[in-house]
């Protein structure tokens, strides 16, 4: 019989003289009714020795320890009766099996509890979900005697022993002990409760209802199984009553032995199954030898659940010959999609929506590719919810096959996300798992949050064991080498940064094998800010070189390939700048930290962390770790000069327009459309019916790689599916290098533009705050070789700029006025960084360009403000410094009191407003601030409005709040404002403050109709962009 697209065996489901069926309990005894010799259960008396058990025996074993338990635990004579909750502590053997049975027959609701979890974590959930009665194993009574001290209400009874159910069944016993409740009314209260791993905190309790957990079981693989699973995990509880209603037998793992390869091959030649459940460890002791794989691709089907297999691993099997099927589900909403598929269809990573449950889901975008599961209320199997509307957001990420519809692979879950001190986020789960799925290696877990680079601990497998250190070490790097290949580059880790532990170490981990990350994390934090304190340590292997010794160090250092990262074999010179060289903020500490091990200079012991963009090139670098004169420390103001002139040789144009004039070209050329900036610029610009394409310049290896980052970037920000498919297809996009004067477009492309260009609007910009200026310099050089193809098209140019240029302009300028004005700036208004100077040098280049006689095409600058979330959606980066502020209302519980008056623009309409003047016939080269002229309070009226958005929050002066925020809670994942308490304490730790800048705005206003009545902050935006921060990253919970 074939598989259908959910995995189920076409016409397992519900037989009609099951459809009434409405308990647990009355399940167990139908099926003992109508089969009641057909064994259904197998589990072994001794070792691996399994003994079948039938229908009947379950449910009279069943009955005995009701019985028994009734002097105890009292069973209900009514549906009108408060539940008993009764918690069962205890490996899952056939006592546990049993007593759990026994429980739902007399009507009560049973909290499963793991062995894993400690006492503290028992006693949340026992608080929680008023537990009355604790069944404990004799190995755990201790744990729960620690639970009822704690809990004092709490009765500790000793789990019923075989001798108590397991004997001869002489006579014929009615085992119904239920038949005064209402089943009408049962269906619908919980039978049981199970909890979350507790990966990330204390284990959350999830209700099951009789109803819901009825039709989650009627979907089975209608198969011969062995599960290698405890019941007190809800993947293994499912497939048990699976089985029980397909009728097809079971045998269950030993709970009393360690699984290990020997022994489930032993159990797999001693019976015949059609498929085997269970997690992907237990697919990867079995894939380490010929003999394990050749009894997987004996299965019909080979099914894992709990967590990820790893494709390595997975593909590993797939090709031995075994019917690989993952599912995907939750404790939450039962069993949602599998990866059944049709023959010739590899694609076994990739669950599949199917009729049946596809109405009821949707999926949140959540950057780039990736995807968050969410099931809508009215599916059956949904126990839980936590949206207003009733929906459950599972927070587990998928990205969607590339061309099978309605195919998802599961990536992570989102409380799995690093985040970088930089901002730089990373799922580790793809890495780990290859890493993981080496026979060297038993654990790899990736840490490093808030640092500024990740790294490892691994735990080394048996396989190990006769290595000598320094082989284990290599071998170890050879694997975590490979698997990271793929990786971007603030993601790779380095070999100095792999912690390797014992092979025998315990660590935290989840019934279904996986890691608790945040418990790992804390038991070994020694060892993780050890690794930290020696990359940042001068090496005692250090030496003293030459000046030419130090260039042919730094030379390789750039170079190499392995320890220190990869660089791709470019030319450079000592002179070259490393930010050109492709080198970021990752790539810069680790060339620190290598400096560090291997150099010894006076100044090595005191580098700053961004030594090596502070000191951009080879010379630079050893000029300065030698202790010479650093010619890089020049006059900041005579460098943005000396780079304003020379990306400033703009020649008249020497012909005419190409095309007859504005009116007839209908391309736009749009840079930084991975932004949110630009997304919504294009997605304002495809609507317009006079544009006909617009040309999207990404940074990317190929035009599909290209195309993939624009959609994923408007995907993100919630635009793309507002456009129809005929603006859609208005997008082009090509990969570029726009410090190169062709732009690193083909000549076809390239020509293509330059024949119906209508304007070019740059907004591509690289937001790095750490790297000087020189490092920008590629960007000044885009600047001007996208003036030279405007100026070869005679299309306008317009350059997205930022207020940073001038934050330094001196309001009491008696010539220019308090308020910024619409024209070039001094390079000593720039703030005291390397972006911010680069913006200033970029206007000045602008306007350079604009009074070159000849040049016949309009120049304009567009010097944008603060920009926040979007009017439609309240979409807005979760980590920028007034959102981290407004978060301290939750984390803090107060919010400062400050003399600012903001002039916010929301996303979108900034992007309306520079297509606008973009687009505008007007031929004058002009600088357009593009801020707010309608400011607001932020204590008269933005703390009010965020109060009647619903956060309740002390209003305090800033220096209070400073204090305040040092005090709360140091953990970066639970209160992420406290990493930014520094620069909030440079900002407000402070009794006076300077005015709020003011900004002239004629020229933004008299070229766009959008700017010139901007939004005014209002109640109904603050509710928008609220509510979307409490239901997305600041949710709780």
């Amino acid at each position: 019989m074939p598989l259908d697209s959910s995995g189920s065996r076409v016409g397992s489901k519900t037989a009609p003289n099951d459809a009434g069926l409405q308990t647990i309990d009355e399940l167990v005894r139908s099926r003992a009714a109508t089969d009641p010799d057909l064994p259904i259960v197998s589990y072994p008396s001794t070792g691996l020795e399994y003994v079948d058990y039938t229908f009947q025996q379950l449910d009279v074993f069943a009955y005995r320890v009701a019985k028994h338990l009734e002097g105890h635990i009292a069973t209900r004579t009514s549906s009108s009766q408060e539940r008993t909750v009764v918690a069962l502590l205890g490996p899952s053997n056939l006592e546990y099996l049993v007593t759990m049975l026994a429980l739902m027959k007399a009507g009560h609701t049973v909290l499963f509890l793991s062995i894993r979890i400690p006492p503290v974590a028992i006693e949340a959930l026992v608080k929680s979900t008023e537990t009355q009665y604790l069944i404990a194993d004799d190995r755990y009574v201790e744990a729960a005697l620690a639970v009822r001290r704690l809990q004092p209400h709490l009765e500790v009874l000793n789990m019923p022993e075989r001798s108590v159910f397991e004997f001869p069944i002489d006579e014929r016993v009615n085992t119904q002990l239920d038949a005064a409740l209402d089943r009408s009314v049962e269906t619908n209260k919980t039978v049981c409760i199970i909890h979350s791993s507790g990966s990330t905190g204390i284990p959350k309790a999830i209700h099951q209802k009789q109803i819901a957990a009825l039709a989650n079981y009627f979907i089975n693989p209608d198969m011969k199984s062995f599960i290698t699973l405890p019941l007190y995990h809800n993947h293994g509880l499912s497939n048990f009553f699976r089985a029980i209603c397909s009728r097809k037998q079971i045998h269950m793992w030993n709970a009393d032995l360690p699984l290990t390869s020997d022994a489930l091959i032993h159990v797999m030649k001693s019976h015949k199954f059609e498929i085997l459940l269970g997690v992907p460890y237990a697919l990867k002791l079995l894939a380490e030898s010929e003999e394990g794989l050749e009894m997987l691709a004996g299965f019909k089907t080979v099914s894992y659940g709990g967590s990820s297999c790893p494709d390595d691993l997975g593909n590993l099997l797939v090709e031995h010959g075994v019917r690989l099927l993952s599912h995907y589900g939750a404790t939450e909403v039962g069993q949602l999609m599998t990866s059944a598929r049709p023959e010739g269809d590899t694609a076994w990573n990739y669950v599949r929506e199917n009729d049946r449950v596809g109405p009821y889901l949707f999926w949140l975008p959540q950057g780039p590719g990736l995807y968050e599961c969410c099931v809508r209320q009215g599916w059956t199997s949904l126990t839980a919810s936590n949206m207003d509307d009733g929906s459950y957001r599972t927070k587990d990420l998928f990205e969607p096959h590339p061309t099978i519809p309605g195919a998802w692979k599961y990536i992570a879950r989102q409380d799995d996300t690093i985040v970088l001190v930089n901002g730089e986020k990373f799922n580790p789960v793809v890495t780990e798992g290859k890493i993981r799925s080496s026979k060297l290696v038993t654990e790899a877990v990736v840490f490093g949050a808030q640092q500024p680079y990740l790294g490892l601990l691994v735990i080394p497998s048996a396989a190990t064991l006769s290595m000598p250190p320094a082989e284990l070490q290599d071998v170890i790097w050879t694997v975590v080498d490979a698997a990271q290949k793929e990786n971007d580059a603030f993601a790779r880790l380095s070999r100095d940064m792999c912690v390797i532990l014992p092979h025998d170490v315990d660590y935290p981990k989840t019934d279904k094998g996986s890691i608790i990350r945040q418990a790992i994390y804390k038991a070994f934090s020694k060892e993780m800010k050890t690794a930290y304190l020696k990359s940042n340590s001068m090496s005692e292997h250090a030496r003293e070189m030459s000046q030419e010794e130090l260039r042919a160090f730094l030379r390789r250092l750039i170079v190499q390939d392995g320890s220190a990262g990869a660089m791709k074999s470019v030319d450079f010179d000592d002179n070259t700048n490393f930010f050109a060289l492709g080198i970021d903020s990752l790539r810069a500490i680790q060339v620190r930290a290598e400096i560090l091990k291997s150099v010894k200079t006076a100044k090595s012991s005191k580098l700053t962390q961004n030594v090596v963009f502070e000191h951009p090139s080879i010379n630079a670098l050893s000029t300065y770790l030698l202790g010479q004169n650093d010619t890089t420390s020049t006059d900041i103001e005579a460098q943005m000069r000396t780079l304003t002139r020379k990306y400033s040789d703009f020649k008249p144009a020497s012909s005419p327009s190409r095309s007859s004039g504005q009116g007839t070209k209908r391309f736009v050329l749009v840079t930084g459309v991975t932004g949110s900036l630009g997304a919504h610029l294009v997605a304002k610009l495809v609507q317009d019916p006079s544009i006909e394409r617009v040309y999207c310049l990404v940074r990317a290896s190929s035009i599909d790689n290209a195309s993939q980052r624009t959609i994923e970037s408007m995907n993100q920000r919630m635009v793309l599916n507002s456009l129809s498919q005929r603006e859609r297809r208005k997008i082009l996009s090509y990969p570029c290098d726009l410090a190169r004067e062709d732009l690193g477009l083909d000549d076809s492309v390239y020509n293509e533009l330059s024949s119906g260009l209508r304007a070019v609007i740059h907004s591509a910009w690289p937001v790095n705050f750490n790297i000087n200026l020189a490092s920008f310099e590629d960007s000044l050089a885009g600047v001007r070789n996208l003036i030279s193809l405007s100026q070869r098209s005679a299309a306008s140019f317009n350059f997205c700029s930022s207020v940073s240029a001038v934050v330094r302009y001196p309001i009491d300028d008696t010539t220019a006025g308090p308020a910024v004005p619409e024209a070039e700036p001094a390079p000593e208004w720039a703030q005291a960084m390397g972006y911010a100077q680069s913006k200033s040098v970029a206007e000045a280049i602008c306007a350079r360009a604009g009074a070159t006689v000849g040049m016949n095409i309009p120049v304009r600058v567009l010097r944008i403000g603060q920009i926040v979330a979007d009017t439609v959606h309240g979409v807005w980066n979760a980590t920028e410094g007034v959102v981290m502020c407004m978060q301290t209302a939750l984390t803090v519980g107060s919010l400062p009191r400050l003399k600012e008056d903001p002039a916010w623009l929301p996303v979108d309409v900034v992007a309306q407003g520079i297509a606008e003047i973009s687009l505008s016939q007007d031929a004058a080269c002009v600088f357009c601030n593009v801020v707010n002229s309608r400011v607001f309070s932020w204590t008269q009226d933005l703390l009010p409005a965020l109060h009647r958005a619903g956060l309740d929050f002390d209003e305090v002066e800033p220096k209070e709040w400073v204090r305040r925020l040092r005090e709360s809670n140091p953990d970066p994942v639970a209160n992420p404002p406290i990493k930014l308490v520094d620069f909030f304490a440079s900002k407000y730790d402070r009794d006076e403050f300077a005015p709020s800048k003011t900004y002239r705005t004629e020229n933004a206003q008299r070229l766009s109709r959008t700017l010139a009545n901007p939004p005014l902050l209002d109640q109904a935006f603050v509710d928008k962009f609220v509510g979307c921060f409490l239901n997305g990253s600041w949710k709780t919970g």
